[in-house]
């Protein structure tokens, strides 16, 4: 099992187990979480299936991605956060916490440890992650990150492209 630990203690990344099922869905469940996805994307099943996806992914030779658990010091499940599709030293990121676990510098955290495990360990030189334009959050978490904005795509989502 793929464990990170960061230099601090406050919280750790590490592959899913099929036992997170619970965590996970409350993860997904909260009315704010959802503003940036369609109502089908945060129903119980459909974050049951990504969990699903999340384990078949480590049995994946090669492993070409990575969505681990955020996990907080305290062994509380608050989120994830993933580099997918790692091939030719590029990679998709994505994040995703518990309403909970807001404004509290953990994707911050959760963020740089995934992003360093790609540089280092996967030899990712150009990551990208997509966001809705209204996703103030994350557009700020990509800008403390070291992102480039990219033109609209297709209108409904931003590019966000780092070189490491």
């Amino acid at each position: 099992m793929l464990t990170l630990a960061e230099p601090n203690g406050r919280l750790r990344l590490r592959d899913f187990l099929p036992s997170d099922l619970d965590a996970y869905l409350a993860v997904r469940r909260g009315a704010a979480f959802g503003r940036h996805y369609a109502a089908e994307q945060t129903r119980a099943d459909f974050s049951a299936r990504l969990l699903s996806g999340f384990l078949a992914q480590q049995r994946q030779s090669p492993r070409r991605d990575w969505q681990l658990a955020i996990v907080r010091a305290d062994g509380a499940l608050i989120g994830s956060a993933g580099l997918r599709g790692v091939d030719a030293g590029e990679a998709e990121f994505g994040i995703e916490l518990a309403e909970a676990a807001w404004r509290q510098g953990y994707a911050v955290e959760a963020a740089a440890l995934m992003l360093a495990f790609g540089r280092e360990r996967l030899a990712c030189r150009r990551i990208r992650a997509h966001c809705a334009p209204g996703n103030v959050a994350m557009l700020s978490l990509a800008r403390k990150l070291g992102f480039d904005m990219q033109p609209l795509r297709d209108g409904r989502r931003l590019d966000l492209l780092l070189a490491a």
